[in-house]
């Protein structure tokens, strides 16, 4: 077993089972190398004749491998020419594919990164080899991410520009399905999207405050064990979006904006999980089912009902591209998705936005950091917002092996219980969803400093990311973080 897996190899049922899972992504290698064996053989067999004959030929030899691969002709195309490429531009990620170690899913994802971006040969090596090994050790998701942020890091201006580009596939989409449904899909920018998303959550939020009793949220947060604290970044994104940022090659700046409708009690986090009626409000509606009804609202007549709109939207840019001397991109909080510079500028200099920065500096090796991790230490078990705030900037994510649930949306919880002497200190508090918070709290997920079972590791230490060609680097997981705003209040983070 790879690794990142070792923990779980001496449960014989798993060693079985990862066996099993290396033998049938052989066997699913061996079957399209067959096919496009066969249809290389085809088009060898009518080079001569003229283009409309190879043509249909091509087309008859995908039909073939669809009725093998029991799909339509569509999806055959697909799979054949994603791995056509894959064999022909990346052969380190063929040869993982053919050897068991990654996925079909993988292997699209990486060559549909490598072919829209037009990345010259050199790079595309560099691109083949990381690739090939950080998909082996992250989930489909996490890889998703890391090839969204390496690809924006190998040439920011080349991003820039397919950016630009890519703006002009924009659409709606309405597909009317039966018993009554319909789905809505928009391919729109993402910094728009995001600021729809935080915008329709926190209003759907909103409605948890209305209570028959007349309690505050705030109150029922402080009687829930389970609540984590929300953060302080607020704002109206149809005026603007907080943004955060690396602060140069070593460093990194944060902002959030405020809006005049903000409401710091929006956020709690108790609401994550869509399937939960919320038991305050009696509404028996679950959180995805408010989502969907004030976004449909919105769309036909523009209200937003009594639901308090806060919303949030936290943002990594380097200062060298803030102030125009780099075009290196933006990055979300939690590491999913990306921005060009003119448009974090564009966000960053919005006289309707009101921000709150951080300053952060961030070092490959922790050693060289001028404190310990968020050193200071806080009375009482809440931490404080700009604590919460420089936490999820620095965890971005959920810290469950593998889990991609952003920090945004987590709890912040006591690796050491508070209960049980445990401090309300960086050092002690991570970011943990719903779910995993419940398992640790009946034990089935450990802290990494902790004891463990083999079945419940920790979330890993992730490995450097291989460095970009050029001057740009890389983004390192985490940045340190000093809160310039509006007190001389600073926070240090570890690397």
């Amino acid at each position: 077993m790879p690794e990142h897996l070792r923990a779980l190899a001496g449960e014989p049922e798993l060693s079985a089972a990862w066996e099993q899972q290396v033998a049938a992504r052989r066997a699913e290698a061996a079957t399209i190398t067959a096919l496009l064996d066969y249809r290389q053989r085809t088009a060898t067999h009518y080079a001569q004749e003229p283009l409309v004959t190879r043509s249909e030929a091509d087309r008859a030899a995908v039909r073939d491998a669809a009725r093998i691969l029991g799909t339509s002709d569509r999806t055959a195309t697909t799979v054949l020419n994603t791995t056509q490429d894959a064999k022909r531009l990346l052969p380190r990620t063929w040869g993982a594919f053919c050897e068991g170690l990654i996925n079909l899913p993988r292997v699209r994802k990486t060559v549909d990164a490598a072919t829209t971006s037009s990345l010259p040969d050199h790079v595309l090596r560099q691109l083949d080899q990381a690739a090939a090994e950080q998909a082996q050790r992250r989930s489909l998701s996490e890889f998703h991410h890391w090839l969204t942020r390496y690809i924006a890091s190998l040439d920011p201006e080349a991003y820039a520009r397919a950016c630009e580009k890519e703006t002009q596939s924009r659409f709606v989409r309405f597909q009317h399905q039966s018993h009554g449904m319909s789905y809505l899909q928009a391919y729109i920018p993402t910094l728009e999207a995001a600021a729809i998303e935080k915008r329709l959550k926190a209003a759907a939020r909103g409605l948890d405050q209305h209570t028959s009793s007349g309690d505050t949220a705030t109150e029922h947060r402080q009687a829930d064990p389970g609540a984590a604290e929300p953060g302080i970044a607020h704002g109206n994104p149809g005026q603007g979006s907080p943004t955060a940022a690396p602060k140069d090659a070593s460093g990194a700046h944060s902002s959030t904006t405020d809006g005049p409708t903000s409401d710091p009690q929006t956020s709690d986090p108790r609401t994550t999980d869509p399937r939960t009626t919320d038991p305050r409000t009696g509404d028996p509606r679950t959180l995805a089912q408010r989502e969907a009804d004030l976004l449909t609202a919105w769309l036909r007549d523009g209200r937003v009902y009594d639901a308090a709109v806060d919303a949030k939207i936290m943002i990594m840019i380097p200062e060298a591209t803030l102030t125009g001397d780099s075009d290196e991109p933006a990055m979300a909080a939690d590491r999913s998705w990306m921005i060009p510079a003119h448009q974090a500028r564009n966000l960053a200099a919005d006289p309707e936005a009101n921000h709150h920065w951080y300053q952060g500096h961030t070092r490959k090796d922790s050693r060289n950091a001028e404190y310990d991790l968020l050193s200071a230490r806080y009375i009482g078990r809440y931490p404080p917002e700009h604590l919460r705030d420089a936490l999820i900037f620095r965890d971005g994510t959920c810290q469950a092996d593998g889990c991609t649930i952003s920090a945004e949306r987590c709890d912040i919880d006591h690796q050491t219980p508070w209960e049980h002497g445990g401090e309300t200190t960086a050092d002690n508090l991570w970011a943990l969803c719903r779910r995993h918070h419940r398992m640790k709290s009946h034990g089935f997920l450990h802290p990494p400093d902790k004891q463990q079972p083999h079945n419940a590791g920790p979330k890993t230490e992730p490995e450097p990311e291989p460095e970009p060609p050029g001057p740009a680097p890389g983004h390192p997981a985490r940045p340190d973080f000093i809160w310039s705003a509006p007190m001389p209040v600073r926070y240090d983070l570890a690397a």
